[in-house]
C-alpha cells in the first residue's frame, strides 16, 4: 500500500512525540499543538503511535519518565527565579514574621510551617538547639495554614502576636498545647504568656494578618513546595520535610563555607 507524504516523512519518535504533547504539553509548554494537523493526519498518528504501543509498551512507561523529568527541571527553574526574585523577602524578617537566633546572623534559615503539622513539632526544637549552639544562625518563621481550618485559626494567632513582640512565645505555645485550640484557648493561652488576649483576638480579624498568610502560601507554591516543614538555607537551598539537628549543622557548615 503506497503511504501517503506525511507518513512517508514522518519518524515514530516524532510521531509519539507529537501525540505525548496532547497530554504533557502543560508540563513542558514546548508540544506542538495537534490543531496543527487536519484531522487525517491526527488519525495516521494516533495508528502509527498505537501500533507502537502494541509492540513495545515500554515507549509510553518512558514518556511518562521523561515528562516527569521535565516536570522536575521545570519546577527546578521556577524555584531557582523565585529563590532570586524574593531574596530580600526571604533574607529579613517582615512584620508578621517571627524569628530566633542573632539578628545579624550571616546563614539564615526559613522554615515554612504549619502550626498543626507533626513534623513542624518535631524540628521545632532542633531548630532552637541549633540557633543556641551556632550564633552565627538565624531562623525566620513563615506560616503557611495548609492543614485546613483550624490551622488558619492558630497561624492567624501566632502572626497577630506579632504586633506584641510575642510570635513565637504564642508559636511554641500553641504547637507544645494538648488542648483544642479555639479562640476560647487562644485568648487563654495569650494571657499565660503575658500578652493582651483580648487585643489578639481582635488583631487576628485584621486584613493584613489574611494578607500575610496568602502571601505566605503563594510563596510556598511558588517556591515548588507542596508540604510542611520545608527549609530554605541562605536563600539557595531548598530542603522539603523535616530534618535532625545533626543535618541542619552540616548543611549550615557547608553553605557557610561555600560562601
Amino acid at each position: 500500500m503506497t503511504k501517503s507524504l506525511f507518513q512517508r516523512n514522518l519518524h515514530l519518535p516524532l510521531a509519539f512525540t507529537l501525540l505525548a504533547g496532547v497530554f504533557f504539553m502543560p508540563l513542558s509548554g514546548h508540544a506542538q499543538s495537534t490543531d496543527q494537523f487536519t484531522p487525517q493526519q491526527r488519525k495516521e498518528i494516533v495508528s502509527i503511535v498505537r501500533d507502537a504501543l502494541k509492540n513495545d509498551p515500554t515507549i509510553l512507561e518512558d514518556a511518562v519518565i521523561a515528562a516527569q523529568k521535565a516536570r522536575t527541571q521545570q519546577k527546578a527553574e521556577s524555584a531557582t527565579k523565585t529563590l532570586a526574585d524574593k531574596k530580600n523577602v526571604l533574607n529579613n524578617v517582615l512584620p508578621t514574621d517571627g524569628f530566633i537566633g542573632n539578628p545579624d546572623a550571616k546563614n539564615v534559615i526559613v522554615e515554612f510551617f504549619d502550626p498543626r503539622c507533626p513534623y513542624c513539632k518535631k524540628v521545632l526544637p532542633e531548630l532552637i538547639q541549633l540557633v543556641k549552639d551556632d550564633k552565627n544562625v538565624k531562623v525566620i518563621f513563615k506560616i503557611v495554614p495548609i492543614l485546613g481550618e483550624n490551622s488558619v485559626l492558630q497561624a492567624k494567632a501566632i502572626t497577630a502576636a506579632a504586633r506584641q513582640n510575642g510570635y513565637v512565645v504564642m508559636m511554641k505555645a500553641i504547637m507544645d498545647s494538648k488542648e483544642e485550640i479555639t479562640e476560647d484557648t487562644i485568648k487563654t493561652i495569650a494571657n499565660q504568656q503575658k500578652l493582651d488576649g483580648d487585643r489578639l483576638i481582635q488583631d487576628m480579624k485584621a486584613a493584613s494578618i489574611t494578607q500575610a498568610l496568602e502571601d505566605n502560601v503563594k510563596l510556598l507554591r511558588d517556591l515548588g513546595i507542596d508540604g510542611t516543614p520545608a527549609l530554605v538555607i541562605n536563600v539557595s537551598k531548598i530542603i522539603p520535610g523535616a530534618v535532625s539537628y545533626d543535618t541542619l549543622k552540616t548543611i549550615i557548615q557547608n553553605k557557610a563555607s561555600d560562601k
